[in-house]
């Protein structure tokens, strides 16, 4: 089960040095929208890579918090085979962690290529009640958790949304 929620950053109000960040380059692309099937190719800075199959739910707590997610390890001739078989655009992102006090970890994506200019924070919950109490950091410009426009999916499809327009 994954429990997250994600709110949309400007860079420069981001806390962090990102150059003293653990990150990694993410590629993934979207075999099916429904359901929710997706490749993805994680490179680490020092070139390590793994490739991984993903199948997701539609949301199972009735809002946009909870999804039941299936991963697979695949190789990269899987990955290469699956790649061609992609529904929209590719997604380019890089990924920085950051582990929290309170053993939360917060994921910053920021994007590349058409959508370029889009970033965000995602953290992963262990319940429902934890994910729905977390303030908002102070950061952040806005939750979009429940704005189906900034799922990783509906990038793939329908490309950078509106940034100032508001569910």
């Amino acid at each position: 089960m994954e429990i997250e929620r994600k709110w949309l950053l400007d860079t420069e109000r981001i806390p962090y040095d990102l150059d003293t960040l653990e990150a990694y380059e993410i590629e993934q692309a979207y075999i099916s929208f429904r359901p929710s099937v997706r490749v993805r190719r994680l490179r680490g800075k020092n070139g390590a890579e793994r490739f991984v199959l993903t199948v997701k739910s539609a949301a199972v707590d009735g809002g946009s918090l909870a999804r039941e997610e299936f991963e697979l390890p695949i190789d990269r001739k899987a990955y290469d085979s699956l790649l061609k078989k992609a529904e929209g655009r590719v997604i380019r992102k890089t990924r920085y962690l950051v582990r929290r006090s309170d053993g939360l970890l917060e994921e910053i994506d920021l994007f590349r290529g058409d959508l370029e200019g889009l970033a965000y924070l995602e953290i992963e919950f262990g319940d429902v009640a934890q994910a729905q109490s977390f303030p908002s950091p102070d950061w952040t410009q806005r939750d979009v958790t429940a704005d189906k426009r900034f799922r990783n999916s509906a990038l793939a499809r329908f490309g950078m949304p509106d940034l100032t327009e508001k569910p």
